[in-house]
């Protein structure tokens, strides 16, 4: 196969975005279109792989798979086995558990489908999966399953003239497909491989009908496809639904690239060439470094961010020469390698699951100091009937006796209600359900959720304006997640509409919905808890084994103030217009000017903003008022 500088270039391209948005880099905000690029390179240089194959009556799948397993797992085994022993030494029971199900998920290239049914609310964040990334490799390999016998299958029963029909055919089924999908199940449209196929496919039209260009139009063509990638990387955010409609323009600027075939300067630089060489290696090792840095709180370090980058370069630099070049370089016999190459990938699996399900067991064979769980989400403080947070229209009695107050909102509502029954001589009625807002016009990016919150929300506000007349309703809402047109599952919008929009509409409507339950009920409006950088139990285990200390974390007293502006602005003018009563709880969690994370090395902190039995007992005081 002939080297192209352009498409090595190409590499370099995308995996700079996709690290630059990773670390957090200003401006990269849509790095992630970085994939994109890679899918599409994907699908040109596999069909330049087989179907010359296909045309000579050579072509053999035993020999394409072994091609493909030696690029990609080598180098992604390695990578496991590293982060496996790192967190075998680092990281609590509970978090190797989870490590060890995302190796395995990784390996057997199925850690999409794991990633596109976990997205929970109370899913941890992004950036606490050690192997998040290896998404885009299972839905490469996935692929590579597919496509060899798409292509055989329409070159043998419609000859060599229908492969490009049929591959446009099927990219543009995937690409309505994809837009459908994201439009209404968002987190699957970008995980899995139907909403994707039509960038892979995209690169593969490319090469099957090859447009010849003149000369002085490959520079002009070059340029435009170059503005339409970077132009995403700088305009695109994670609020706007992808892939959907909008992942055609990388997709376009990718294919354009490609069928310029310009050798540009640029492109020649020794730099440029290196990291397309090592891009894989890149791929693969920045990541686990953009954890271990959230971990640490070092995410938004600009010194931290530098050093991890050229560190996350350092180790590709070394994987690719001492792992992807052996294996590349090495002649084998495909049957046999390939065997050989699935055997120790299943071999890495039950390892790695084994030395999970024994550290479980024998939990004295690691560090005392490693085998403190989590703290529970569920609180030990009080009774508890039922399981909170769930989208059923039932009551959920905390406690004992009489109800003496309602709690309503969303997952905050669970995660304060120790600190309201603490002293709650009755029971409590708890209402909560993770990421909904308290309105009951809005829309969301994912339309299921949208449906059970809206739902749910109309079920309460019905049963409020005839039952439980005069019992207080503590209202609990993640106000700052609502108003600013968050991203990811959680974009939401009034009226079709985000922004300032969004923000006048939902006023609006919060109004209109506490002013209509203070009508029968004394209301409480309790303000955001300060959120921590990062999941606040996990990072300080992970410091206290790294660093063989114990330290407390806050933030700045400022730093909250300067998030929740427009969050306590919305609630000291509902309050105000619908005559309720405000709690804050942020006064006791936030002393001398900080806001704890930790207190005497205890975490507060169920993650990043939900509060757990140590940091409701700090906040106790300020529900008095509740039962008075």
């Amino acid at each position: 196969m002939i080297f192209r500088q352009d498409i090595n270039a190409l590499r370099a391209l995308a995996v700079s975005l996709v690290i630059l948005f990773h670390f957090g880099v200003p401006c990269f905000e849509g790095g992630f279109v970085g994939v994109d690029v890679f899918f599409v390179l994907s699908g040109y240089l596999m069909t330049k792989a087989i179907v010359p194959a296909l045309k000579s009556g050579r072509f053999e799948f035993c020999s394409f798979y072994h091609a493909r397993a030696k690029r990609i797992i080598p180098a992604l085994l390695v990578l496991c086995v590293v982060v496996t022993l790192f967190g075998y030494f680092c990281l609590p029971v509970d978090e190797f558990r989870t490590l060890g199900r995302e190796v395995k998920s990784s390996l057997l290239f199925y850690s999409n489908f794991a990633l596109a049914a976990s997205s929970g609310y109370f899913e941890s964040p992004k950036a606490e999966h050690w192997l998040l990334h290896t998404w885009s490799l299972s839905v490469e390999w996935q692929f590579y399953i597919v496509y060899p016998v798409l292509l055989l299958g329409l070159y043998r029963f419609l000859g060599i003239r229908w492969l490009f029909a049929g591959v446009l055919i099927a990219g543009v089924l995937s690409y309505i497909f994809s837009v459908y999908l994201t439009s209404s199940f968002p987190n699957h449209a970008f995980y899995m491989l139907p909403a994707r196929a039509f960038e892979l496919l995209a690169g593969a039209a490319v090469y099957l009908c090859p447009v010849v260009l003149r000369s002085s139009l490959r520079p002009v063509t070059l340029l435009v496809g170059a503005i339409l990638i970077i132009a995403c990387a700088l305009l695109v955010t994670e609020s706007l639904a992808w892939p959907g409609y909008l992942a055609g323009i990388p997709v376009l600027g990718t294919a354009l690239v490609i069928m310029a075939a310009c050798d540009a300067k640029v492109f020649q630089l020794a730099p440029v060439q290196y990291l397309g060489n090592i891009s894989y290696s890149a791929y693969l090792w920045h990541w686990p470094v953009v954890v271990l840095l959230y971990f640490c709180g070092l995410l938004s370090s600009l010194t931290w961010t530098v050093l991890g980058i050229a560190f996350s370069l350092m180790v590709a630099s070394l994987s690719y020469r001492y792992v992807e070049c052996r294996f590349r370089t090495k002649s084998e016999r495909p049957g046999w390698s390939l065997g050989y190459y699935f055997s120790i990938t299943i071999l890495a699996v039950s390892v790695s699951a084994g030395v999970s399900s024994v550290v479980k067991r024998y939990p004295n064979l690691r560090s005392a100091d490693l085998e403190q769980g989590q703290p529970k989400y569920a609180s030990s403080l009080y009774e508890q009937h039922c399981t909170p947070n769930s989208y059923g229209a039932a009551d959920c009695i905390l406690g004992e006796g009489d109800v003496k107050v309602i709690l309503f909102g969303d997952s905050h509502a669970q995660s304060h209600a120790a600190a309201v029954q603490i002293h709650n001589r009755g029971a409590a009625v708890g209402w909560a359900l993770g990421g909904c807002p308290m309105l009951v016009d809005f829309s969301m990016r994912d339309k299921e959720r949208e449906r059970k919150c809206q739902r749910f929300n109309r079920e309460k506000l019905e049963i409020l304006s005839s039952n439980y007349i005069g019992v207080p309703v503590v209202l609990f809402n993640y106000y700052q997640l609502y108003m600013e047109h968050n991203s990811g599952s959680f974009v939401y919008e009034v009226d079709g509409r985000g922004g300032s929009h969004l923000r006048a509409s939902y006023e609006a409507q919060f109004e209109s919905v506490v002013c209509g339950i203070a009508k029968t009920h004394p209301v409480y409006l309790v303000k955001q808890t300060p959120r921590m950088p990062f999941s606040v139990y996990k990072g300080a285990a992970l410091q206290e084994r790294l660093f063989n200390t114990k330290v407390d974390f806050s933030i700045p007293f400022s730093e909250h103030l300067r998030r929740t502006v427009e969050a306590n602005r919305l609630i000291d003018s509902v309050a105000k217009n619908c005559n309720v009563k405000m709690i804050d709880p942020a006064p006791l969690l936030c002393p001398n000017g900080r806001c704890l994370g930790t207190l005497n090395h205890e975490p507060l902190y169920f993650d990043d903003n939900h509060l757990v039995d140590a940091g409701n007992k700090l906040i106790q005081g300020v529900f008095l008022q509740v039962f008075d």
